[in-house]
């Protein structure tokens, strides 16, 4: 048995009982979201607990959060959640049991549902819909760890999972975020549900998107005709994203098209939710503070924007044969240029922009 901490509280970490440290950015991220979530008396299902560490600090460390139930078919992670939870205080209100995830949300309601899977969360979707269907609001964490699949290497696979074909080019950590987000959307929409993404993150081994979840057919049809599909051509690293893929020739060098999709064509962020996160990460001590406060800063930037997909400025180089440009003199160029332009989080040498590809290029390149 050893310890761990993490948001100033202490958790049993036990053999035979996952915990994996690499995770602590994300569950501070996802414990400043749901902090920032303007509800109260919410109640939270960590529904893969393992040791606890997730849906206790939710508890613990928001306000808005009345009670938490920590579930798993593991006895061994049960037991140690349930020391975990005592270990902090939570008494009553945070509930450790004993049950398989997708029947305990076929079974009961939950405003906050955390589905936190070894590997793609599709398997939980369609019992983690319906644990909302009777809700007017609610919101539901998933996390995907198979990207390899989502990011093309795995094209089959992906197709088979997730039912789109994705793409391995230099965008694939944000196509990866957008094929999640689809498969969400499209499993919500026939219950009249609306899936709109307010949090997205894509970080290492793993994706993540925390959706608001609205019962109304009228917002499950405006959200499922957010779905299209990516065009892309290798040759010149021209994009599109629309509701239909083009087929053919690249309109800017003639070269061969590949599409991928379906996904999510929509805004990955509610930039007043980044607003709050930042505030709470401010006022809170985190271990890893600064590093939340750039991720988020970042985050924010890229929303603003207004663009889908991203810029490697090395794959430009590389595919024009021409110097590397930094990324401070990219941005300032296509801002002179009278263009939105940020950094991204998820490629350090990227630019996320609202100009039209000849710019780019010609700013670039």
């Amino acid at each position: 048995m050893r310890f761990a901490e993490e948001g100033g509280l202490k958790f049993r970490t036990e053999r035979g009982v996952f915990y994996n440290p690499q995770m602590e950015l994300c569950r501070d991220l996802c414990s400043l979201a749901v902090g920032a979530i303007e509800a109260e008396g919410l109640s939270a299902l960590d529904a893969m607990c393992a040791t606890g560490v997730r849906g206790i600090r939710y508890l613990k460390e928001n306000g808005n959060v009345k009670e938490v139930v920590l579930a798993d078919r593991s006895k061994k992670a049960i037991l140690c959640a349930r020391k975990n939870a005592a270990l902090n205080g939570c008494g009553r209100a945070c509930k450790a049991m004993r049950a398989d995830a997708c029947e305990l949300l076929r079974e009961t309601e939950f405003d906050f549902v955390e589905l936190d899977p070894f590997g793609s969360p599709v398997p939980f979707l369609c019992d983690a819909v319906r644990c909302f269907e009777r809700k007017k609001r609610g919101w539901l964490s998933i996390t995907a760890t198979d990207t390899a699949v989502l990011c093309g290497a795995e094209r089959d696979a992906c197709i088979r999972n997730y039912g789109a074909v994705p793409l391995n080019n230099e965008f694939c950590h944000e196509n990866a975020v957008r094929i999640l987000a689809g498969k969400a959307i499209l499993a919500s929409a026939p219950s009249s549900l609306a899936a709109i993404p307010i949090f997205s993150l894509s970080r290492r081994h793993y994706v993540k998107i925390i959706f608001e979840m609205k019962k109304g057919a009228a917002d499950a049809v405006k959200t499922a005709k957010s779905i299209g599909f990516v065009s892309y051509c290798r040759n010149c690293c021209w994009r599109r994203f629309a509701r239909v893929a083009l087929e053919g020739g690249c309109p800017h060098c003639a070269s061969r098209i590949e599409w991928g999709g379906p996904l999510y064509l929509g805004k990955l962020w509610d930039e007043r939710l980044l607003g709050r996160m930042a505030k709470l990460n401010a006022a809170r001590n985190y271990r890893l503070k600064k590093e939340i406060e750039k991720v988020l800063s970042l985050m924010l930037a890229e929303s603003g924007v207004g663009a889908q997909g991203y810029y490697d400025l090395h794959e430009i180089a590389k595919r024009r044969k021409v110097p590397v440009s930094s990324i401070d003199e990219a941005l300032a160029k296509l801002r002179q240029s009278g263009f939105c332009a940020s950094r991204t989080h998820f490629c350090p040498t990227a630019v996320r922009t609202d100009a039209p590809h000849e710019t780019v290029l010609e700013v670039l390149g």
